[in-house]
């Protein structure tokens, strides 16, 4: 991931609420259990965060021999001092740093999973080809991502819509305003067939490209409306804490007018193949 800025690193505005969610271990566990087995001896979490993912692929490994080594790569200090405190194993390993420059912190994989946050990055193809400098032939690549052209299910667009003009009202009641110019530079998003051609164009196969459907519930939408990149790409301009408390009156506001209790959302699942 990209550098973190100390606010963005503040715990009350951190992604892990969002990841406690039943549908968020799922998402994650389709992807480990296709790439995570044996042969694979050197396994990257890349954006490892506090090191949920990486427990995943702990768990999926604990009978492997002989045991793969588990690289854990995050750029946040407090994530990595969360992770190496959840995560005692003697195979795990974690180190400071971006996904843009991962060659320079490992050599060889054999895996890289990168999940729930390429979306993050300002140049994904430069980012894919980092990758594959790291994967040896054959290695495999797995991202996920909700953040991409096609995360809404069909007629589900107005409710994001609304949630976003909702939370705008609510600024401009305070006397706050916010110049909203769509997604955050940082937080581009691209549709499947993009990454595939990305992927195509950095040196990978794709393998497999997959929607799988989850029931986002009031509680986890509130989750994600206190994250500071999502704050930061919903109201720009807007400090995290005025933005965090207008998204959720947003939030009240338009599950209220719609009448709903949750809303589903695609999660985009790849697996590619270096060649």
């Amino acid at each position: 991931m990209t550098a973190v800025t100390p606010a963005a690193d503040d715990d009350r505005f951190s992604f892990t609420p969002f990841t406690r969610h039943p549908f968020f271990l799922h998402v994650n566990r389709w992807i480990v259990e296709r790439v995570i087995g044996p042969g694979r001896q050197v396994i990257v979490d890349l954006g490892c965060g506090p090191g949920a993912v990486t427990e995943l692929i702990i768990e999926r490994v604990r009978d492997q021999q002989p045991p793969p080594r588990v690289i854990g790569v995050d750029p946040s200090p407090s994530a990595l001092v969360k992770a190496r405190a959840a995560i005692s194993s003697k195979w795990a390993e974690f180190k400071q740093g971006s996904a843009e420059w991962l060659s320079k912190l490992v050599k060889s994989a054999d895996t890289v999973v990168f999940l729930n946050a390429i979306h993050l990055m300002p140049d994904k193809l430069q980012v894919l080809k980092e990758i594959r400098r790291v994967l040896k032939p054959g290695g495999q690549l797995a991202f996920n991502s909700t953040f991409f052209n096609g995360a809404y299910v069909e007629g589900t667009s107005g409710f994001w819509r609304r949630w976003i003009v909702r939370s705008v009202q609510a600024l401009r009641e305070k006397g706050l305003d916010v110049k909203h110019e769509g997604h955050a530079a940082a937080m581009e998003w691209l549709s499947a067939d993009q990454y595939k051609a990305a992927l195509e164009e950095a040196g990978f196969r794709a393998v497999t490209i997959e929607l799988l459907t989850i029931e986002m519930t009031a509680e986890s939408l509130a989750d994600i409306g206190r994250f500071s990149l999502f704050i930061e790409g919903a109201l720009p301009g807007v400090s995290l804490e005025e933005g965090s408390e207008a998204l959720q009156i947003g939030l009240k506001r338009t599950m209220e007018e719609l009448k709903v209790d949750r809303v589903p959302r695609h999660w985009l699942e790849v697996v590619a193949e270096a060649v």
